[in-house]
């Protein structure tokens, strides 16, 4: 047994195929929206070394807490800048490795928009 397939017509095809304009309304989905893309990009890159939730950390890393509301970074004693902590992971530390090549700068942005969320 066969089957006969029919061919829609062009233009049809074409409407089909193309992506309807998503409405300006609807609401992205959660690996869309910044602080829970960061949270699941720290869950992936970070929270085997550094805790998030506590202030002391019985992992390898600092704790970073509460980072952005300090006025030292836990083990250098800089003041916690946005610049300072995404020079920190792009290019990492005495024991630190360095992510610069592994995340992007808006996957970057994505992590510390998520620490610094955590209060």
């Amino acid at each position: 047994m066969t089957r006969k397939w029919r061919l829609l017509p062009l233009a049809a095809a074409v409407c089909l195929a193309w992506p309807a304009e998503a409405p300006k309304d609807r609401k992205p989905p959660p690996w869309e929206k910044p602080l829970a893309a960061g949270r699941i990009l720290f869950r992936q890159n970070c929270s085997v070394c550094h805790e998030i939730n506590k202030p002391e950390s019985k992992k390898f890393g600092p704790s970073l807490f509460r980072l952005f509301q300090n006025e030292k970074t836990p083990l250098t004693g800089f003041p916690p800048t946005e610049e300072y902590v995404i020079a920190k992971i792009k290019t990492g530390g005495v024991v630190m490795p360095a992510f610069g090549s592994i995340l992007t700068d808006d996957q970057i942005s994505k992590i510390l928009a998520f620490v610094r969320s955590r209060h």
